[in-house]
């Protein structure tokens, strides 16, 4: 029996808690080194100065914004490829493969080059001081540069995933992480000295080789046209698939864009407290770390249940693919409860082992314990809109989405901030009732069935 064959077997017969494990572990793992990588890169910064630390959680909002595109990209490729794998139409998912690849590289390289010409200037509107905006500065001018190999990973995984193979990305997100971490030492600390830009060079070097493994592997696979730089320049830019894909990403992108958008805002609400860096370096530590202990595991489960619904609803079993997103919601919500105990009372010893500063502890601390709480929640709408978009139905999680982060988070959060709290708490506490909200919404909308109608 090949392994393509076995991997259909478990995504589209049989238990589909054997489908779930299949798909989950090597994603948790990848997440969680990830995480790994994502922690001592705060941890570095973090022996460097609070003002590095701040520059880093401000630069991490900025990258992030320069990978929208990415995102919509990422989504309509796994939403698509895996609706025609498991309808065995093989050569349409290589069709839509190879428009993806086009897309990144396109997309990569417009990325890198607008994030390099506006960077300094939204370091500037988000109110960081001068010190942090050259700190960011230095950081950014070199990070940007991962733009273009990080897109191409990103859409190449998306590829990987959407035919049931998590395994090539996570060996391929554990080498990367190895390299990061290895580099953030020798780099930013001993013996080279970079400094913050250290950090930066890393991820650089890591995505390279990143781009090299996942286009060797893949020119292995049934879909190897897609990496395949004569067939890439044979066919060019379809129109056709740019739309379909984007069709499906787009609304995906701008939850994304609310998102980070309104993290944006939160720099700007810092601003008007007696203590900005303070509260900067707080976010930078507290949103690090619970994406490292909470965040990037649950993303892994959003990833995993989004081709497992969308090749089930390929091959017409809309029940199968239904149950299996709260089989995976149900994982999700259990690991958020036991991390939300611990962060809520782990807090302090957490708050103190990311900085000396007293400020930057007792606002990091708020933020476990406020944020913290709220993990479950976050679990159930994060998870339960990456099974939706695995079925293509995006457009609703993105109204959900863009009115549940703007009109309710960032009003609250000014209210708090201005008026009762002069520091971040009123910010954590925007967080944490804006993921309440989603939550429960998000499970209100899925169990409806609404997106099984959905058409790729």
């Amino acid at each position: 029996m090949s392994n393509d064959k076995f991997i259909d077997d478990v995504i589209l017969s049989g238990s589909t808690w054997a489908a779930i494990w299949h798909m989950t572990w090597p994603l948790l793992l990848q997440m969680s080194s990830i995480s790994v990588a994502s922690f001592c890169d705060v941890w570095v910064a973090g022996k460097l100065g609070s003002q590095v630390q701040a520059a880093i959680g401000i630069c991490g909002q900025v990258w992030f914004f320069m990978m929208l595109m990415t995102v919509a990209l990422s989504v309509g490729t796994t939403a698509i490829v895996s609706r025609h794998w498991g309808a065995r139409d093989i050569d349409t998912a290589r069709l839509a493969a190879r428009q993806s690849v086009i897309f990144a590289v396109l997309f990569g390289s417009s990325s890198a080059i607008a994030g390099l010409i506006i960077a300094r200037w939204l370091l500037g509107v988000l109110g960081a001081s001068p010190e942090v905006q050259e700190l960011g500065w230095q950081y950014l001018r070199v990070d940007l540069l991962s733009q273009l190999p990080f897109t191409i990973i990103w859409v190449c995984h998306s590829i990987w995933r959407a035919i049931g193979n998590s395994r090539t990305p996570m060996m391929n997100w554990l080498m990367m992480v190895c390299v990061i971490i290895i580099l953030d030492f020798t780099l930013c600390l001993n013996p080279l000295h970079l400094g913050v830009s250290g950090i930066a060079w890393a991820w650089v070097a890591a995505s390279c080789l990143g781009v090299i493994s996942n286009v060797i592997l893949l020119r292995q696979t049934e879909l190897a046209d897609c990496v395949r730089l004569r067939a890439l320049i044979k066919e060019g830019v379809s129109k056709e698939w740019l739309l379909k894909i984007f069709t499906i990403g787009i609304p995906a992108c701008i939850t994304d864009l609310a998102w980070v958008g309104g993290c944006f805002a939160l720099f700007l609400i810092f601003a008007r407290t007696s203590n900005p860096t303070a509260c900067q370096a707080s976010w930078a530590i507290g949103f690090r770390l619970e994406e490292v202990v909470s965040c990037l595991p649950v993303y892994a489960l959003a990833a995993a249940v989004s081709p497992i619904v969308g090749q089930n609803l390929g091959a017409k079993q809309a029940d199968r693919a239904e149950r299996a997103g709260w089989q995976v919601t149900l994982v999700g919500v259990l690991f958020t409860s036991v991390v939300a105990f611990l962060l809520f009372f782990g807090a302090e010893w957490l708050a103190r082992l990311m900085s000396s500063d007293e400020k930057v502890v007792a606002f990091s601390k708020q933020y476990f314990q406020v944020v913290g709480l709220s993990q479950p929640f976050v679990a159930l709408w994060l998870i339960l809109f990456g099974a939706m978009q695995g079925a293509g139905y995006t457009a609703w999680p993105m109204w959900a989405g863009v009115l549940s982060m703007t009109l309710l988070r960032l009003p609250l959060a000014w209210i708090l901030t201005t008026m009762y709290f002069d520091g971040p708490m009123g910010c954590w506490i925007g967080l944490a009732i804006t993921s309440v909200i989603l939550g429960l919404v998000a499970t209100w909308r899925y169990k409806t069935g609404v997106w099984k109608l959905q058409k790729v």
